[in-house]
């Protein structure tokens, strides 16, 4: 059903959709202010607790005033649907502006990126990531100024675990590396996606192309870019170096905070504006004139720590700052009910409350004592690792419960600090069960997408089917993978089978080699079995013949375990011999 009003909005038209939501222009009828309105994806509302975070979320959103920024005016929900209203930037996005093939000249991108950086300066600041800086999230005005939108909605995606078919958390041409591999988010994943987005500008394409979404998250990780002087050769090589610094796997080697790539970029500036006016002036003068250099950064050069961003962990500073706003919250939603809060009324709320608690002392006074308790305090809880105990009873839980993949980061905490632990063998197949699920969850990704795009493909569904039985019968997808392979493989050229095999020949090895895991163990466990029955012949003949009866049900189809099939038919005849003999021993 269309929409057509939103709270004290009056819908328009719609702007744009995606996985996360729509976005529509509206009216504010009692102003009369044109605003953007985003609604939300429906099933996120049925998320639990999502509601809760999205308010917090908000909460942590309007202390972000910056002319970079996507102004939020107000948020509400309304008929069920859950939406913000935001500044309505009349224009395009960057992504649109690539599309049309528009290359962008060294200067403005390095202007896009000092204006981006002082925005992203502002965020981190505050505690907040960005996770999805790419092109279609930068929105470009009629005025040619970039304003970064979306802050704050890849975290709610996050948290809830919910992803549209065919999404990922963050856009994988411009994930940072620990991102691609589900390590801790920080202020840096901002950092090497603002890379990412001015390389595209200027070479017209992202730093890593390639039509396999797990390809290209494995050259997130691994492959070291090009220098963009290739595709746009005027651009300086003082620059080129520093979006390539910003593009290093590590989140240490790039810059220690967005502030420093600003004033790296404006020293770059104004240095080569006074080589050229130098050259300029040799040229006229007949004299000769030394140019200027601008050097990487170097983590000792003390001028180099002015600004420093410090990372304060994201959740508990978004606490603090719900903890502030309790009593608006309260007053605000119920879940379900519609309502509709803006931005200034909860800033006043915020001060009368601030006022009544505290009046002999100052709002931001509290705030900068709870923030710097806050800082020491996290500080001081990040310095110390979690016990060896408290990690493995965290692990061995999610473990029986089938939620490795939610403690990888206490996985990787317990290799790294207690690696000599006699249970550390344990933990690190636990990290190898978590990396394989990642595999497999990015293959089916893979294959939606795949699958999306060529919609007509006869194999689309094929491939995907192989690949979700992968997870329980590794050895039967292979199987199937292969028969893929050897059937169509003479048909590549065909538009709609070439991709499908190409995906089918990458993935065939992990699987083989998961079916040759799987098998392996599964040998040891019936060898087992086949022991104990073994034992068992004397004093339960009983026990010995339903476990061989048993393995050869189970495992009398698999090829592999023919060898383990005939060991229980053998057991099982002599078993049946012994009772034989007992029976005519017993007889008078």
């Amino acid at each position: 059903m269309d929409l057509t009003e939103l709270g004290p909005y009056r819908i328009e038209r719609e702007l744009g959709r995606g996985g996360m939501g729509t976005v529509y222009a509206a009216i504010d009828e009692t102003t009369g202010q044109k605003v953007a309105v985003k609604v939300l994806a429906p099933l996120l509302a049925n998320q639990e607790g999502f509601r809760d975070r999205f308010e917090s979320e908000i909460e942590s959103l309007k202390a972000l005033q910056h002319p970079h920024i996507v102004e939020i005016y107000a948020w509400g929900e309304h008929a069920g649907n859950i939406y913000y209203a935001m500044e309505l930037v009349e224009g395009c996005s960057l992504e649109d502006e690539l599309f049309r093939r528009r290359r962008f000249p060294w200067q403005e991108v390095c202007h896009i990126g000092i204006d981006l950086c002082r925005a992203l300066k502002l965020a981190h600041d505050h505690g907040i990531i960005h996770r999805d800086i790419k092109p279609a999230n930068l929105l470009w005005s009629r005025d040619e100024q970039v304003k970064l939108s979306d802050f704050g909605i890849a975290r709610l995606f996050g948290n809830s675990g919910f992803t549209s078919e065919g999404g990922v958390l963050g856009t994988a041409e411009y994930m940072a590396p620990e991102q691609a591999e589900g390590s801790r988010i920080s202020h840096h994943c901002d950092l090497y996606s603002l890379g990412g987005v001015m390389y595209a500008l200027l070479a017209g394409r992202p730093p890593f192309q390639s039509k396999s979404m797990l390809k290209l998250l494995q050259m997130q990780r691994f492959t070291q870019p090009e220098s963009v002087c290739k595709y746009a050769p005027e651009t300086p090589k003082e620059f080129s170096d520093i979006i390539l610094q910003l593009l290093e796997k590590e989140p240490g080697d790039r810059f220690p905070n967005a502030l420093l790539v600003a004033r790296r970029m404006e020293a770059m500036q104004k240095a080569l504006s006074l080589r050229s006016e130098s050259e300029q002036a040799s040229s006229l003068q007949g004299s000769e004139t030394s140019g200027f250099e601008i050097h990487p950064y170097d983590a000792d050069d003390p001028e180099d720590e002015i600004g420093a961003t410090i990372d304060i962990a994201e959740a508990d500073l978004s606490k603090e700052i719900q903890g502030d706003s309790e009593n608006v919250l309260k007053d605000g939603w119920t879940g379900g009910a519609d309502h509709f809060t803006t931005v200034e009324e909860a800033r006043r709320e915020e001060e009368k409350a601030e006022n009544r608690g505290h009046p002999l002392i100052s709002g931001a006074t509290w705030f900068l004592a709870a923030a710097l308790l806050l800082t020491a305090g996290v500080g001081w809880y990040f310095l110390q690792p979690p016990s060896a105990q408290s990690l493995y009873v965290r692990i061995s839980t999610a473990a029986a419960n089938g939620r490795l993949v939610e403690v990888k980061e206490e996985v990787n905490q317990f290799l790294q600090y207690y690696s000599q632990d006699p249970r550390a063998a344990t933990i690190l197949g636990y990290q190898e069960s978590i990396e394989g699920v990642q595999l497999k969850e990015r293959a089916i990704l893979q294959a939606r997408l795949l699958n999306k795009k060529y919609r007509d493909s006869a194999l689309g569904q094929e491939y995907l089917a192989t690949l979700e039985i992968a997870a329980t019968d590794p050895e039967t997808a292979a199987q199937r993978l292969a028969a893929l392979i050897t059937l169509y493989r003479p048909l590549t050229e065909e538009k709609q089978i070439k991709p499908f095999i190409r995906a089918a020949e990458g993935q065939l090895p992990f699987i083989q080699q998961q079916a040759e895991e799987r098998i392996a163990a599964e040998k040891k466990l019936i060898s087992d079995r086949l022991a104990a029955a073994r034992q068992a012949q004397r004093d339960d003949p009983e026990d010995t013949k339903q476990i061989c009866r048993a393995i050869r049900l189970i495992y009398g189809d698999r090829p592999w375990a023919a060898s383990l099939v005939q060991q229980a038919e053998e057991l099982l005849g002599e078993n049946d011999e012994k009772t034989t003999q007992r029976g005519i021993s017993s007889s008078p």
